[in-house]
């Protein structure tokens, strides 16, 4: 039997693990990318560490099912043994994310793009997918100026977050060929507030926790270092609240944002980690008796000397008494909106996966056509999850298409 011939829509995580798992099993790879050169995303994933993977409890959205099914057929394990097989060192933090050794996205890239040349992998730039073909013994994809064909075809083209990265819409891709599409929407983004309570605050860096309520009923919370900017808060915390802020704008509730500077004053535990939701103001007491401690050695106008950064002080000190004790631990904001595209870090949406396998990434309406990573409606939190996923699918996808 001839060896298999597979085209790989994008050069990103997904796209580039698959074509070189196809390729060491011997089928004939080409991997078309719209961009001038491959992995311009995975180089700046992580703050250009890349987490690649995450050992801790999965955490997922949209079909999260089909993500737990697929996580069941390549686990994590099964993935960064595909990396150590390449020559990649990998190393676990005491929170469970997994970077490369050397804390450098671009040896993630170096690995791959080694193999890709190992494999004789085709890799063409400046070539957008314009329509997937089916044809009697595979698949014909067409550009702005050439046709391709192949047995297979990966369909590997992202969502639509950092499009100065390559993003680029290619759920036409799918959708023209009888699949769904879950509206997408900016997903790990910065949240916009009202501006008034930000005013002194751009650039502040500090830890914190963050509630985000509708009315009165929590919805979500979460704890890390939090981003004060002009527009409203940014920093993983922050970003990994806008799925839901962006929910409740959607359905035209008025979503606000409380943070909590207990993390800043050195009370109770801090670890960077989605929490579970609870009342904005449960670290009032704690927060109280801190204020009363401080009162008998401080005066008045320096009870928050040492304990909170310049900027956030000025901004207290307007405040006294047990309404200090609340903006303390639970800072209102207003939630006005949720950033673009050009600020998210993954799209959350996509093609419905109800049409593949999660075993191996087959469309069943399609064989020989698969997907894989962001493209689907599946999208996790910071923390190697969605690179995860990612090269996850690729990988599954690659061992049943070239087999």
């Amino acid at each position: 039997m001839k060896n298999k011939s597979i085209l790989i829509l994008g050069g990103g995580a997904s796209g580039l693990a698959a074509a070189v798992q196809a390729g060491q099993m011997g089928a004939r790879v080409t991997i078309l990318e719209r961009s001038d050169r491959v992995g311009k995303k995975l180089l700046a994933t992580g703050n250009g560490r890349c987490n690649l993977a995450n050992m801790d409890e999965p955490c997922y959205f949209g079909d999260t099912d089909f993500a737990r099914r697929v996580l069941q057929s390549m686990p994590v394990a099964d993935v960064l043994g595909f990396f150590d097989s390449l020559g990649l060192p990998t190393r676990e933090d005491a929170s469970g994310r997994v970077y490369p050794a050397c804390n450098q996205a671009a040896a993630v890239l170096d690995v791959l793009r080694l193999h890709l040349e190992r494999v004789h992998a085709r890799v063409i730039t400046g070539a957008q997918a314009q329509a997937i073909l089916p044809e009697k013994d595979g698949y014909c994809v067409r550009t702005a100026d050439a046709a391709y064909h192949a047995d297979c075809v990966l369909v590997c083209c992202g969502g639509l977050a950092a499009p100065k990265l390559g993003a680029v819409n290619a759920y036409g891709l799918l959708t023209a060929l009888g699949c769904k599409l879950a509206a997408p929407a900016p997903a790990l983004a910065p949240i916009e507030t009202e501006k008034a309570p930000l005013r002194g605050l751009s650039g502040l860096r500090l830890p914190a926790t963050l509630t985000l309520c509708d009315g009165d009923q929590p919805i979500a919370r979460t704890q890390g270092e939090v981003l004060f900017a002009d527009y409203g808060v940014s920093g993983v915390c922050a970003m990994q609240l806008a799925r839901d802020a962006q929910r409740l704008l959607s359905a035209r509730r008025q979503p606000m944002l409380y943070l909590d500077f207990s993390p800043t004053m050195g009370i109770g535990a801090y670890r960077m980690a989605r929490l579970e939701p609870g009342r904005p103001d449960d670290n009032l007491p704690a927060v109280r008796a801190f204020l009363k401690r401080r009162a008998q050695i401080l005066p008045n106008d320096a009870l928050l000397l040492g304990a909170l950064p310049r900027l956030l002080r000025e901004r207290m000190a307007a405040y006294r008494g047990e309404e200090l004790a609340r903006m303390l631990c639970a800072y209102p904001l207003r939630v006005t909106g949720v950033r673009g595209y050009d600020q998210a870090q993954v799209t959350q949406g996509g093609i419905d996966p109800a049409d593949f396998d999660p075993a191996t990434m087959a469309c069943k309406k399609h064989p020989g056509l698969y997907a894989c990573g962001e493209i689907l409606n599946v999208d996790g939190d910071c923390g190697g999850y969605n690179l995860q996923f990612a090269f996850a699918t690729g990988l599954l996808a690659a061992r049943d298409a070239a087999k």
